[in-house]
């Protein structure tokens, strides 16, 4: 199984990196996953790993009333941090969500049912790639699109290395979830979609103080308590002598038609 990061079931800690990714971010990631999705209205979308409804919420309203979305996540805070998003937004009826992992997908949903299926960092959570990326074949409906994305091998290269560097260390292990997105689950989807297509996406993430670079490390799965002191220490001397923390999201997308 790929290992889960720190905070990856943390709603609290989840809603504060995307936060961040949106004030310190150049690029829109909705944006570039929409335009991969083909969304459109009176679709039917099935959202992995919703979170607390990043992309759930603006497909809800890109499908209209004659679309419908589900949200799948293993984490119930996540979920009702969803829902309570979706009836400030009015799209409440749009949706429905379910508590289960992806591996579970399976046995809790119906074949055939969607036409879209989007997973936004949140795919490599399994304990067997290739049942699980068939059974997201078995949902979609024929001409459907999955669409997934995760970070690849250098995403936040410069984050890790300040990270590391705390540590004594030269270089950074490359993550379970860029094997999952460079390697085996890129090759599952090969081997059971008709159509595969790979696109990429790079937002660079400028930080302009000590404690908004804090803010986002310690939301993301880096994030080591034991160094906590030390990282605060060590950002507030970067910013002594620098205006800006340069990191930059490395995006890897799969695009898969049914």
């Amino acid at each position: 199984m790929f290992v889960k990061g720190k905070y990856n079931t943390d709603a609290v800690a989840l809603d504060k990196r995307i936060e961040s990714h949106d004030k310190f971010g150049s690029k829109d990631l909705n944006q570039w996953i929409f335009k991969n999705m083909q969304l459109h209205n009176g679709l039917s979308v099935l959202d992995l790993g919703s979170g607390t409804g990043k992309q759930s919420i603006p497909i809800a309203k890109t499908v209209g009333k004659g679309g419908s979305v589900c949200s799948v996540d293993l984490s119930q805070e996540a979920l009702d941090s969803l829902m309570e998003k979706a009836y400030f937004n009015g799209v409440n009826n749009r949706i429905t969500t379910l508590c289960c992992s992806h591996d579970d997908v399976q046995l809790s949903l119906d074949d055939n049912q969607f036409d879209r299926v989007v997973s936004s960092y949140s795919l490599y959570y399994t304990n067997d790639a290739e049942r699980m990326i068939s059974s997201i074949w078995d949902k979609l409906k024929t001409g459907g699109i999955l669409f997934y994305c995760g970070p690849s091998s250098q995403n936040n290269r410069e984050l890790k290395e300040f990270h590391y560097s705390i540590l004594g260390k030269e270089s950074s292990p490359v993550m379970g979830a860029s094997i999952f997105m460079e390697g085996i689950g890129r090759d599952k989807t090969i081997e059971i979609f008709d159509k595969v297509d790979t696109t990429t996406f790079e937002n660079i993430l400028r930080f302009d103080s000590a404690q908004a670079l804090y803010n986002y490390w310690s939301s993301y799965n880096l994030y080591d308590e034991s160094i906590d002191a030390k990282f605060n220490t060590a950002a507030q001397k970067y910013f002594k002598t620098n205006k800006v923390f340069e990191t930059v999201k490395r995006v890897l997308g799969i695009k898969a038609y049914k």
